[in-house]
């Protein structure tokens, strides 16, 4: 027999669009949509058009779980709490202020998105896709619904709430339609040629492939290079193409240490002349990065970016490239060691955080800290800052702490890997971890 309702007395109407629970509660949309979905807490309405409602008893409930996960115990364990140990009303507080969801159709047309992703319908993806198009401009609907999803669930995937096979399904079916505007594109109607791509070793194209595609429907002429452009026989591509500006990015940690030479090699073509763009949500994460890397820096949107190479191709914007300090050798040398010893490194980190965290973490969330703790210090040596260390968006250095790690632990790994005469230059770095 169900026990009583907690928060009896706090009203029930559905007023609250996802923002505004989360900006009241501070528990990011992702956790709500997970929490939803896995242990069904709370049930939120849904509007006409398909966006969650909340109610500001789904409020006083999510507090409530926050507050016991917050000491905690783990949501799970707080879900199956709430019906015994929930009060059933709360003094009676303001009301929240709404933030009106008529206004934001794009934003409901993600959450329906991201639901279909989970469920992986693609009919219903692909029919929210065209309906966004149908209702509002491309680079809107590129800018303000396609990226921002792909964003959100690659955040799920890293946060454990999304299976890495929900992030392919959903990326593989907007590139399918990225592709079919792409292939729609006019021929170009302006003097002037790019060559995009990613960063070597990086595989995450979908904003730079969106990109291209915005500066093609600006009469540009775009020769995208897709993923990991290497480096090897760039400049050979480069003379073949003569491009006027060469653009790529970096969102991966395994790419960042490679995009200083490739920005070296491209810089050197007499078509180039020192206009290599270059971006990504690493650079926008820490900004300092952008300092490290020889070219020009497109900007922390895909807005900036595409209005700075605009800019550039048409000639009203003609900044000084960036001209980065060199790595010192010993820097360098410190690289390499690392880079030898990179698999077994990340396989024993990967051990000592299961053996450390216990039943807190799995194996897999333990290879994956592992492996973006070494990139991270492969990167940091190759660009010579541990600025890359402090990037938010892969939370290295809390994961570490979290899972039982510190500093003098990780130190003595590399010690056993790398030798003892690297330990001087690596101890800053080590640290910083």
């Amino acid at each position: 027999m169900p026990g009583p309702e907690p928060f009896a007395d706090i009203p029930d109407e559905p007023l609250l669009n996802i923002k505004a629970v989360s900006q009241s509660t501070n528990i990011e949309p992702v956790t709500l949509r997970a929490w939803e979905r896995r242990y069904g807490v709370p049930k939120p309405a849904r509007s006409e058009q398909g966006y969650r409602l909340y109610s500001e008893r789904d409020v006083a409930i999510l507090r409530w779980l926050k507050s016991k996960v917050d000491a905690g115990v783990k949501i799970k364990q707080a879900v199956a709490m709430l019906r015994t140990q929930a009060p059933q009303s709360l003094p009676h507080t303001s009301p929240l202020r709404a933030i009106p969801s008529e206004s934001t159709n794009l934003e409901a047309m993600a959450e329906n998105m991201l639901d279909a992703a989970h469920e992986f319908d693609a009919a219903r993806v692909q029919q929210i896709i065209s309906q966004a198009f149908a209702l509002f401009p491309v680079e809107d609907v590129c800018l303000d619904l396609l990226l921002p999803v792909l964003q959100e669930v690659g955040h799920e995937w890293r946060t454990g709430a999304a299976s890495l096979h929900v992030e392919h399904f959903l990326t593989n079916l907007i590139r399918q339609q990225v592709l079919a505007l792409d292939a729609a594109m006019p021929l170009p109607s302006r003097r002037g040629k790019v060559v995009a791509g990613c960063a070597p070793g990086d595989l995450h194209e979908m904003g730079v492939l969106i990109l291209a595609m915005i500066l093609r429907r600006r009469g540009w002429e775009v020769v995208y290079l897709g993923q990991a452009v290497g480096t090897d026989r760039l400049e050979d591509a480069l003379e073949a193409i003569q491009p006027d500006v060469v653009v790529m990015a970096s969102s991966a940690l395994e790419s960042l240490g490679d995009l200083p030479e490739a920005a070296r090699i491209a810089s050197r073509a007499d078509s180039v002349a020192g206009r290599f763009v270059f971006g990504g949500t690493l650079f926008s994460s820490v900004p300092s990065l952008a300092d490290r890397v020889p070219g020009i820096y497109g900007g922390d949107t895909l807005v900036e970016a595409v209005q700075r190479i605009d800019g550039l191709l048409s000639g009203s914007w003609q900044p000084a490239p960036n001209e980065p300090r060199p790595v010192p050798d010993a820097l360098a040398s410190a690289y390499e060691v690392v880079h030898r010893s990179a698999v077994p490194l990340s396989e024993h980190l990967a051990g000592m955080l299961v053996e450390f965290g216990g039943d807190r973490i799995t194996p897999r969330t333990a290879e994956a800290i592992a492996a973006e703790a070494v990139n991270a210090l492969l990167a940091a040596l190759r660009l010579g800052t541990t600025a890359v260390l402090e990037a938010p968006e892969y939370l290295i250095r809390p994961s570490l702490r979290e899972y039982g790690i510190v500093a003098e632990q990780i130190g003595g790994l590399f010690e056993y890997f790398a030798g003892a005469d690297m330990m001087p230059i690596l101890a800053d770095y080590l640290a910083r971890l």
